[in-house]
């Protein structure tokens, strides 16, 4: 049986075609699956963190000094940022409730883990308190990872398909 032309031209776009099409697929895919899968990792909004000045902070949680407990300057995304002990939601009692709090735990000097644990908790408490609607919750990466599965299946659906193609063509002698 004599090949034509087209058909080996067709063999030979198809590897191409398959490369162009399947890699940025499952490129995106992935990019879009690894940032949903981390987007909880960080600090949540209701999160104190306690660091060292000059630490590397999130856009979210308050970051406090960890001896001091005064709001501290760090290093975050788009340069400087100045934390504060206002929570979302919380009114102006609730949040000097936490600076007095915080107040009574450093009469005894730094601060200790339990005392850092003892903070968050009540933090944690407040929240959990506040009503539907006021309460910010930590942001969840389901759109990405929904998304980046779609389009890794797809990329992966399109290059079994493909491979499948390619198999037949070489078994068939094109």
């Amino acid at each position: 049986m004599r090949r034509k032309s087209s058909d080996s031209t067709a063999a030979a776009l198809l590897p191409l075609l398959a490369g162009s099409l399947i890699l940025p697929l499952l490129m995106v895919g992935v990019i879009f699956l690894l940032v949903g899968l981390n987007a909880g990792s960080g600090p949540g909004p209701y999160t104190v963190v306690f660091a060292k000045a000059g630490d590397e902070c999130e856009t979210i949680g308050q970051y406090l000094d960890a001896s001091s407990g005064e709001p501290l300057r760090c290093i975050g995304p788009g340069g400087f940022r100045t934390s504060s002990i206002d929570f979302p939601g919380f009114s102006r009692e609730q949040n000097d409730e936490v600076r007095r709090w915080l107040t009574t735990l450093l009469e005894d000097g730094d601060l200790s883990v339990f005392d850092q644990r003892a903070i968050q908790g009540r933090v944690e408490g407040i929240a959990a308190e506040l009503p539907p609607g006021t309460r910010v919750e930590r942001k969840s990466g389901t759109t990405e990872i929904w998304i980046g599965a779609g389009l890794t299946g797809a990329g992966l659906l399109l290059g079994s398909g493909f491979a499948w193609r390619w198999f037949q063509n070489r078994r068939n002698g094109f």
